[in-house]
């Protein structure tokens, strides 16, 4: 009876979703291996950089709850009197936790950011110091995750041995998917918006992003709104200013577009242009994630996520033993069964492809944009430059480093993964499984 209750509970589980920001703790790994350790003040600066005047960048470890990083920058920017367009970051984190991250702020006396982030609700900066360049996007080698599972934020009654055997089952790896949050953690529609970017259909695009509901979306004046909206649009009436009246404050972008096409409706290119570039990038990436998570899922089902085929790219670890996805080889039919080894064992890696514009394209990866409507061409964006995607390469499995169990009642882990790859989806394996 127990057995079947308990077959009945793992049914349950959807995904990880925190319902405290302390539940979902993330704590940034520099490129040179320090854990920014959330509420331990440090400075990672050097000591001849700290008289620098001109053409600095003041470095800062930022600490936060329930603040997306473009948002909180934006605050501690207007706070400060300074263009937003000064910060720079080396990763973004989630909202709906409690995370720590580098980011820089070109030319800002520390003591001034300090000051500036001291009053901005849910934030703080750990340390400060001056350095000669600016945080990089991707600079970081990966994040240490610290998660307290509950039945109530997961949906299943979580057994923390259970998880640490299923955890060693897998020798410590998991399906390097990209998670829920790539796509829109409230509504689940970004790489739709992506695609319709792709296919140049900018009308499409728009709507989706005005309208487009989702179950997860919680709060019912916004639901409300794109709901009312979509109405009148399938009435071929809508009233871009009137919307603006009813769409809730805190649904920004939306708003922002409603601005433009309250004063140029048929301007849809035009409307997009008001959103920050950074998101615009963000719906065409979430499409490319799409496109990946839909070929890794192929792999998974014919288990060849660990065996090697002539023809797959691989790559070994770095110096912190995550995957060197930097250097490839390909696997030439002599050595498949070699290589299948160094797999199993965790020392080697499969290698798979984010499509982009300069991708070479597999038969199969041409049917599957093909089947989407789209061609390679349309990641080269000629009238949006900005939104051009190369394409890049991305490990189909990344190790859990440092796995541990903190303690059992709750059930609280810790484990380090690579940058770009995602806690809730190494939950969602090790729940599932256990």
């Amino acid at each position: 009876m127990a057995k079947k209750q308990a077959k009945r509970e793992k049914k349950q589980f959807k995904e990880f979703r925190a319902t405290a920001p302390e539940e979902f703790i993330v704590e940034e790994i520099t490129s040179d291996g320090a854990v920014l350790e959330a509420g331990r003040e440090q400075n990672l600066g050097k000591p001849e950089d700290a008289s620098l005047e001109r053409n600095y960048f003041t470095h800062f470890i930022l600490e936060k709850r329930n603040w997306n990083t473009m948002q909180v920058l934006n605050e501690i920017a207007r706070r400060a009197g300074v263009n937003p367009k000064r910060f720079e970051f080396a990763g973004t984190k989630d909202r709906n936790a409690l995370t720590t991250q580098l980011c820089s702020a070109f030319a800002m006396e520390p003591a001034r950011l300090l000051a500036a982030a001291r009053s901005v609700k849910d934030a703080r900066v750990l340390g400060a110091w001056k350095a000669r360049g600016k945080a990089r996007l991707g600079d970081l080698v990966g994040n240490r995750f610290t998660i307290t599972l509950t039945k109530q934020n997961c949906g299943v009654e979580p057994d923390a041995r259970e998880i640490a055997d299923r955890a060693s089952a897998t020798n410590f790896r998991i399906t390097n998917y990209f998670g829920a949050q790539r796509f829109g953690s409230m509504r689940a529609n970004s790489h739709l918006v992506g695609a319709l970017l792709l296919k140049g259909d900018f009308e499409g695009a728009v709507w989706n992003y005005l309208v487009y509901t989702d179950e997860r979306e919680g709060d019912k004046s916004a639901v409300k709104a794109r709901e009312r909206l979509a109405k009148e649009r399938r009435k071929k009436k809508p009233d871009f200013a009137k919307a603006l009246e009813y769409y809730p404050g805190f649904l920004k972008y939306e708003r922002e577009l409603l601005k433009h096409l309250s004063v140029q409706p048929r301007d849809f290119s035009g409307a997009l242009s008001r959103l920050p570039r950074h998101l615009q990038l963000m719906f065409v990436h979430a499409f490319q994630s799409a496109l990946f998570n839909q070929t890794l899922e192929e792999r998974v089902k014919k288990k060849k996520l660990f065996k090697a085929k002539a023809g797959d790219e691989c790559c070994g670890k770095n110096a912190f033993g995550f995957p060197d996805v930097d250097v490839l080889k390909k696997v030439e039919k002599k050595q498949v069964e070699k290589v299948s080894g160094e797999l199993a064992s965790g020392n080697a890696f499969l290698v798979g492809k984010v499509i982009g514009s300069d991708s070479e394209l597999t038969a199969a990866e041409k049917k599957m944009l093909k089947k989407a409507g789209l061609t390679q061409d349309g990641f080269k964006f000629k009238t949006m430059p900005w939104l051009s995607c190369r394409g890049g390469k991305r490990a189909l499995a990344v190790p859990l480093k440092n796995f541990q169990v903190l303690s059992e009642n709750p059930a609280a882990l810790r484990f380090e993964l690579p940058a770009g790859s995602y806690a809730t989806v190494a939950i969602k394996e090790l729940l599932e499984k256990a």
